[in-house]
């Protein structure tokens, strides 16, 4: 006999996933989680498009095996539908992977190691506009950024004038919905520049697309003589982030 939900359970999870045996045991967790209502299981991108059609979900978590046919088509969905994402990575270094680090994908777990007290803090995470994010990525990141170099004269990144203004946003240590009152747009707008920004920085989340920007001078021409403390103060705890850290926030200064 199943135990009753408390009051508190409001989420509704979508697990796209083709490996079935991934899939099965990732939804046996989430059914178990409290503040979780509903979990519906699939693998096929056309029906799980459809489903995010609806909007009855708030989280997709997604993962993909082999070809990622199909996932544009679910992420660009989910967008719409105000569904926030989820992608389950089978090793940290695939996070690198510039097909992954492009998905417009609001967060990561990491199938090594997942547990439900790591898949429960994921999900409020997200609920509170937060980027869940396996602290052995955000070391790895860390790690990749440290052996970077000294700042680099590239040529631009080709960001349209909006996603300049994103980008100094996103320096700011906005969310996507403080982004869309800024620039006057829709909240999808603006998640849509922001997903725009990451793919061109070829970067995986929000700290690391500022972090390349500053070191690339593309913050430079949007700031007044002093710097922006927001974007001080982001740097520092990018470069001083401890290495027992198990869960970053990528999202937030």
């Amino acid at each position: 006999m199943s135990e009753a939900r408390p009051q508190a359970a409001d989420v509704a999870v979508l697990v796209a996933i083709d490996n079935e045996l991934t899939r099965c045991g990732l939804s046996q967790m989430l059914a178990d989680l409290p503040m979780v209502r509903a979990v519906h299981a699939g693998g096929e991108p056309h029906a799980t498009t459809r489903l995010l059609e609806t909007g009855r979900y708030q989280i997709l978590i997604v993962a993909v095996d082999g070809s990622a046919q199909g996932t544009d088509a679910m992420l660009a969905a989910a967008a719409r539908a105000g569904t926030s994402t989820l992608f389950l990575l089978r090793r940290t270094e695939d996070a690198l992977l510039p097909e992954v680090a492009a998905l417009p994908v609001d967060g990561f777990l990491l199938e090594p190691g997942l547990n439900r007290a790591i898949l429960a803090d994921s999900l409020r995470k997200l609920r509170h506009g937060e980027m869940p994010i396996p602290g052995s990525l955000a070391r790895r990141i860390l790690d990749e950024l440290r052996t970077a170099g000294k700042p680099r004269s590239d040529p631009p990144f080709m960001l349209t004038p909006r996603e300049r203004q994103a980008l100094k946003l996103l320096a700011e240590g906005l969310s996507n919905k403080q982004i869309a009152r800024r620039l006057g747009i829709s909240e999808h707008g603006a998640k849509r520049h922001v997903g725009n920004v990451l793919a061109k920085l070829n970067c995986p989340n929000r700290t690391v697309a500022v972090t390349v920007a500053l070191n690339h001078g593309l913050l430079a021409e949007e700031r007044a003589a002093p710097p922006d403390p927001a974007v001080v103060n982001l740097r520092r705890r990018i470069v001083s982030a401890p290495e027992q850290q198990q869960w970053g926030n990528g999202g937030r200064a």
